[in-house]
């Protein structure tokens, strides 16, 4: 395991105590989990501009004219209110 030593603004070292005191985890652990997630924030958005840079609005189009023009059926329909039925 590699260390890292980092150096806070006084407000944010004292955010990310609080924080961390309010999940009972360590400030360390806190501090794993956040860069953590924020590795796989950037990452899936890596994802997705490849996933959309190849994106072919012919053949969506063509893909969705394909789909029958019919009502849903029983078990797809949404109430009024917002609920299946």
């Amino acid at each position: 395991m590699k260390r890292l030593q980092i150096r806070l603004p006084d407000s944010i070292h004292d955010r990310v105590h609080k924080l961390a005191k309010k999940d009972a985890v360590s400030m360390n652990q806190f501090m794993v989990t956040a860069v953590s997630n924020e590795i796989i924030r950037q990452e899936t958005h890596a994802f997705f501009q490849r996933r959309a840079a190849g994106f072919d609005e012919g053949a969506f189009l063509q893909a969705l004219a394909e789909v029958p023009d019919v009502p849903p059926a029983a078990h797809d329909r949404i109430s009024p209110r917002g609920r299946r039925k």
